[in-house]
Formats: C-alpha cells, sequence, structure tokens
C-alpha cells in the first residue's frame, strides 16, 4: 500500500439481488446459509457454505432446494446428513449441513466483490431475504462508493454501506460508525443523495435540489449530510451518536 491514501478498511454490507439460490431457499424453505469464501476459476466458482435451520428436516428440505437450483451446477454435501450443533444455536439454528457448491460466476454477487478487490472477513450471512456481506479491502475511500455503484448496476443490486472503518484500529478505540448510529436526519439526508445519484461523477443531482426535496435549506441538508459522512467515513465518536436528539 505505497499510496499514503490508501489503507485496509473493513466494510460491513446489506444486500439483496435477484435470481439468488440463496434467496430461493430462505422463501421456500425458511432456512439460511452462511457464505464462507469462494474460488474463482475462469467462468466457474466454488464456494463452502452451510446450509442452517432449526431441524434436520429444515435443513435437508433446504439442501433439496439447492439441489435442484437451476443456478446452481453441483453441490456436495461434506458430512451426510445435518449435525446438531452444541452450544448456543441462537444465531444460526439448531442444525447445519456443510456443503461445497459449483456455480457459474454470474449466478453470484461474490465472484464480483473478488473483482473489485473485496475478501471475505468473517462468513457471510444469507437469511431474511437478503445477504450480509463483512469484507476487507485495501483502497482510497474515495473508491468505495464507486465499486459499490458498479455491483450494484452489473447485478441490479440493492447495496447498503452498513459499517465504514479502518481495520488496522484497536477495537478498544474505534467508534465502529455504522448507518444505525446516525441520527434520523443525517440518515435520511445520506440515503436520499446515494440514491439520488449525488455521490456520482458526475453528480446526478445538485444539493439544492435534495435539500427542496427534503423542504430544508441547503445549509441544513448539508450539515445533516456531512455529519453522516463524518460518522461513515472518518469514525469519528461524538455525543450526538450516543445519544441522537435528531
Amino acid at each position: 500500500m505505497s499510496d499514503p491514501n490508501t489503507e485496509l478498511l473493513q466494510v460491513e454490507l446489506d444486500v439483496w439481488h435477484p435470481d439468488c439460490w440463496t434467496t430461493e431457499l430462505n422463501e421456500e424453505t425458511g432456512a439460511g446459509v452462511l457464505g464462507h469464501g469462494s474460488m474463482v476459476t475462469g467462468e466457474e466458482a466454488s464456494e463452502r457454505c452451510t446450509i442452517y435451520g432449526q431441524s434436520a428436516q429444515q435443513v435437508e428440505t433446504a439442501w433439496s432446494v439447492a439441489d435442484q437450483s437451476a443456478r446452481i451446477e453441483h453441490i456436495h454435501p461434506l458430512h451426510p446428513r445435518p449435525r446438531q450443533r452444541a452450544g448456543d444455536t441462537a444465531g444460526i439454528g439448531r442444525f447445519v449441513q456443510d456443503v461445497v457448491i459449483e456455480y457459474d460466476t454470474t449466478e453470484g454477487i461474490g465472484p464480483g466483490f473478488a473483482a473489485r478487490g473485496f475478501l471475505l472477513d468473517r462468513s457471510s450471512r444469507m437469511t431474511d431475504g437478503h445477504e450480509r456481506w463483512p469484507l476487507l479491502i485495501a483502497t482510497d475511500r474515495s473508491t468505495i462508493d464507486r465499486k459499490l455503484e458498479s455491483l450494484r448496476t452489473e447485478y441490479d443490486a440493492a447495496i447498503d454501506l452498513r459499517r465504514l472503518e479502518a481495520a488496522e484500529r484497536n477495537r478498544s478505540d474505534t467508534c465502529s460508525p455504522s448507518v444505525d448510529h446516525l441520527t434520523p436526519r443525517q440518515r435520511e439526508a445520506f440515503e436520499l443523495a446515494r440514491s439520488r445519484g449525488y455521490y456520482e461523477w458526475p453528480r446526478g443531482v445538485s444539493a439544492t435540489d435534495l435539500a427542496a426535496e427534503l423542504s430544508v435549506s441547503k445549509s441544513t441538508f448539508l450539515e445533516h449530510l456531512r455529519g453522516a459522512e463524518r460518522q461513515l467515513l472518518c469514525g469519528e465518536q461524538t455525543e450526538k451518536r450516543k445519544h441522537p436528539t435528531m
């Protein structure tokens, strides 16, 4: 990372995209999926996943749905039947089945992240029709939005940035910036700006137009937007974030 603006960043995304086998599985059975990383060779990808649910029958049914999906070329179970998990099962259910799937790279968004320099930091989680992706990337912060926008376009995906912070930070010192910690006004301004193309180049809309859409002055709109940006991009820890009043 010779570029002084480049840093190792942790990014957490909430993702939805159409034509996804995990969405099919979740909608038909209620089971969820953990993704543990993929390997891409040409136009083919292999990925180890964990299908999870509250009963062995639910997991077996989910495995059958995945096996019949037109979006998966092959699915290989790593053990003959679902296993019951020991200890706390609140997070991912009581039963799991580990599998390796093989698919065309156009059938999954994981290869798209890899092609743009993102690395899976922990397991991705697919549940309730959405996917949560914890990622690492070495880049400068100004390129993150462009990379995400290209993914949105290529995969017709809805991608929300939930967290962005320097990976090198000591966890006891970092404020872990997240859209969940913005004030309602900051979040409203930030999400409107992003959806209307304010962060694209050239900009798709002006701050004046966005302020008018929210029925506030331009200075008020920019105050909320800059506050959101400081939280998400700079990680400033403020009393306002701890105790939102707006």
